[in-house]
């Protein structure tokens, strides 16, 4: 028999000796690498799925769009582009009627919702239908048809066709479900929607046509989309812009790239801060499982010093001795490779599942990522060399004589033992073994303690993203719910004289109580360089509603959210710029005014912004003039009874709760938390092998103590006890150091990666009591079960054959 086939069967024998702790150790390097592998490939996943998707739709690459309440005449916008001197290089546009409305669908569901009728032309930010039929070439009966939102309807449980009833009360047919590039992640473009979710915010896709009819503006158009040869978008963007400024009479507009969508943007932003999230928390399973693979095989091999002793008093080349275990190490690292590609597979089912569900797009791709699988395989078959390599190398170097002893003769120090000279603890002398044994041993405890904080700290900052983000929703509905929290926001289809017939027809309905003519005002602030887009709302003396302010006052200027005054680099009395669209003759243009800031909101929402009565009306030009109206409803009716009576009333646009817009929030956030379980339940089960792994080679080195305190009498159920008491010791030590670890991560995420994805809203690392409890007692609990899978090994010591000792 050859050297190596000797080495090799040795090698297998120490496996199978220790199945129980291969197999933990195995699965430990399967769950790091597997997770890591799965976690990394969403990234490719999702990239490959937008590109698919937005392809598919025919995404615009450029966009100009009117501002809110204005339209021109149809085909204006198109005039306007066939007149650029770069026109040739535009392959498709289409004129577009965005209006707000209101929906009520079956089921007695009802919310805000935006109406896009789509004019005749090539397919541009086309509708993918998933079920039922397209539009038909004309309505049948006359009844208006439409595509509903395909996020609204799924997530509202509505058929595949069905009725539906707008604003003014008209009867839609919708004739099935689709989805539109721009409304990929739901809500809609105004400042007061953009944070809805799909559930509660409703999306009808119909022709030019039908929305012209449904809306009430026969023959007007206030959106244009276009697709262009490569290479020519910065020269027709600038080209339209001029153009546009140029309209008589003047017009509004915003011109914007496919980049600037926000179902773009933040779907392919998203993908980096999920990427670096991912990477974070695999890294830190990867450090679980390097701590632990360093503990057991540590242990594994200081288990051997006897046997390499023995070899090297024989004589015995060091690199053979030193073969065996780094053999095993390869075994162990084959075993847990081929494993982790298994657990790759299957935690990326759930992960794809998930995915699909919370971004349902017309394209999903999940292909296997073998560079990804690859670069995982490699980092679990390096990590057991790397953690056999140190303890191999200190085997190696004593002396013969001193591996060879056994005992308490092999003893070379009592770690941190002697600090209990100073601590006399009740009862019993037994009592202080397993202290004494956490202390007697700082390196291996230090290891283990490791291991169970790196998976604590993966589960503290997954669990702490969700608590993060439910305290900023809870701070943003506090805000706006602190008063008159059945009010109804009601959004006009234009601009109307505050005390005219429209609102005048609003005061009137029985189910109307209070009635408070406003404005709302987009726009961009621009500071330092630096620009962000509001909705600024006009809030007159006596406001139904006011925010609550943590610096300044209301009036004299403009009123910006804490977010957005950091991100300007603005405080109170600060002048910034406020582009938004004013009066002019018959139109409106688009004006730079300076305005102070007078104060500051404490909500983390930076979209939202407000406006005096006379600072609006000397920035709009638009004195007396209303396209919002909050109202309350009157006694003995609430806010959808409210809601419904506003769908029969004309120029109403939509009707939005304000709780509707805190449920929305909530609805969004709660669509996260399967991804984010999938990799908690990695991590719990990371602590729970790492335990076992611990406890059970702890056991076997520990044997001749546990043979001696049976053999004076000790149950094995007292043994049993006190390491169960050992491992608690060093799991709440593990525990304890992985919570401060997981909010130390969450902090950095939060201030960089969130930060960068989701610009719009102001995050600040929260962590609650009750994951923290939920951590510490999960911790806790996963090393104080351990042990108890050892019991049947401890109930069946042969106390004589363990103390016997041959020296």
């Amino acid at each position: 028999m050859s050297s190596r086939v000797l080495w090799l069967r040795w090698s297998w024998r120490d496996l199978r000796a220790r199945w129980a702790q291969v197999c933990a150790l195995a699965a430990v390097i399967a769950l790091g690498a597997g997770s890591y592998a799965a976690l990394l490939s969403t990234s490719a996943w999702r990239t490959q799925s937008n590109d698919a998707s937005f392809a598919l739709l025919h995404t615009h690459d450029l966009r100009v769009a009117l501002a809110a309440g204005s339209t021109v005449r149809q085909g204006s916008l198109l005039a306007v582009l066939r007149g650029l001197p770069h026109a040739a290089d535009v392959t498709g546009a289409r004129e577009r009627l965005i209006a707000p409305t209101q929906v009520a669908a079956p089921k007695g569901v009802l919310g805000p919702g935006e109406l896009v009728g789509a004019g005749p032309g090539p397919a541009v930010d086309a509708v993918h239908v998933y079920a039922g039929q397209d539009l038909p070439t004309a309505a049948a009966g006359g009844t208006p048809a439409v595509i509903l939102d395909r996020g609204f309807a799924r997530l509202n449980s509505l058929p595949d066709s069905g009725t539906l009833r707008v604003a003014g009360g008209t009867g839609v047919r919708y004739t099935g479900i689709g989805q539109s590039p721009e409304y990929f992640m739901g809500g809609g473009s105004g400042g007061a929607t953009v944070f809805l979710s799909q559930k509660t915010y409703a999306v009808l896709f119909t022709t030019l046509a039908t929305a012209q009819r449904l809306a009430g503006a026969p023959g007007r158009v206030n959106d244009l989309v276009l697709t262009l040869r490569p290479g020519s978008l910065p020269v027709v963007q600038r080209e339209l812009r001029a153009a546009l400024a140029a309209m008589r009479p003047p017009v509004s507009a915003a011109v914007t790239t496919k980049a600037d969508m926000p179902s773009y943007r933040v779907l392919y932003e998203d993908i980096k801060g999920d990427a670096e999230l991912w990477r974070v928390i695999a890294i830190l399973l990867l450090a679980g499982a390097a701590f632990a693979a360093l503990n057991l095989t540590t242990r594994i091999v200081e288990a051997q010093r006897r046997e390499i002793g023995i070899g090297m008093a024989l004589g015995v080349r060091l690199r053979l001795l030193a073969a065996r275990p780094l053999l095993f190490a390869a075994q162990v690292a084959l075993i847990g490779v081929a494993f982790g590609a298994v657990v790759g597979y299957l935690v990326g089912i759930p992960l794809a599942g998930v995915f699909a569900d919370l971004l349902p797009l017309p394209v999903w791709r999940t292909p296997f990522q073998v560079g990804t699988f690859a670069q995982a395989a490699a980092i679990g078959f390096v990590l057991p060399f790397a953690a056999a390599a140190w303890p191999v190398w200190r085997a190696v170097r004593v002396q013969p004589v001193q591996a060879i002893r056994v005992g308490h003769l092999a003893a070379r120090g009592n770690g941190l033992a002697g600090l209990l000279r100073w601590l006399r603890l009740p009862g019993r002398g037994y009592h202080q073994i397993p202290l004494r044994n956490v202390l007697r041993t700082p390196r291996r405890s230090a290891l283990t303690l490791l291991g169970i904080a790196a998976a604590i700290a993966t589960l503290v900052t997954i669990v702490g993203l969700l608590d993060t983000f439910r305290a900023t929703l809870d701070t943003a509905s506090a805000g706006m719910l602190r008063t008159a929290p059945g009010r109804v926001t009601v959004s006009l289809d234009s601009f109307y004289p505050a005390h005219g017939a429209v609102a005048a027809q609003v005061r009137a309905l029985p189910e109307a109580g209070r009635v408070q003519a406003g404005l709302m005002v987009p726009g961009t602030v621009r500071s330092h360089g630096r620009s962000v887009d509001v909705a600024a709302e006009v809030l007159p003396p006596g406001a139904v509603w006011t925010p609550p302010l943590s610096a300044g006052r209301l009036a004299g200027g403009l009123v910006l959210s804490r977010k957005a005054a950091a991100d300007l680099g603005a405080g109170v009395g600060s002048v910034v710029t406020f582009r938004h669209p004013q009066a002019a003759g018959n139109g409106l243009r688009t004006a730079d005014s300076p305005v102070r800031v007078a104060g500051l909101d404490p909500s983390p929402m930076r979209a939202y912004a407000y406006l005096d009565s006379a600072t609006a009306a000397a920035l709009s030009g638009m004195p007396g003039m209303t396209n919002l109206v909050i109202v309350l409803p009157s006694a003995g009716h609430s806010a959808a009874d409210l809601q419904r009576a506003l769908l029969d009333v004309p120029h109403v646009a939509s009707a939005q709760s304000v709780r509707a817009a805190t449920d929305g929030l909530n609805e969004s956030l709660d669509q996260f938390t399967g991804i984010l379980n999938v990799a908690a339940g990695v991590a719990l089960l990371l602590v729970l092998l790492i335990a076992y792994g611990t406890a059970s080679i702890g056991t076997d080195e520990r044997s001749r103590e546990h043979a001696t305190m049976m053999a004076f009498g000790l149950p094995p159920r007292t043994v049993l006890g006190l390491t169960v008491t050992e491992s608690v010791l060093v799991g709440v030590l593990g525990t304890v150091t992985g919570v401060a670890a997981g909010y130390g991560l969450l902090a950095w995420l939060t201030a960089t990666t969130i930060a960068g994805v989701m610009p719009e809203i102001g995050v600040t690392a929260a962590l609650s009591a009750g994951t923290v409890a939920a951590a510490v007692l999960l911790g806790i609990a996963a090393v104080a079960a351990a042990p108890l899978f050892t019991l049947r090994k401890l109930r069946r010591t042969d106390i004589p054959a363990t103390l016997r000792v041959v020296e």
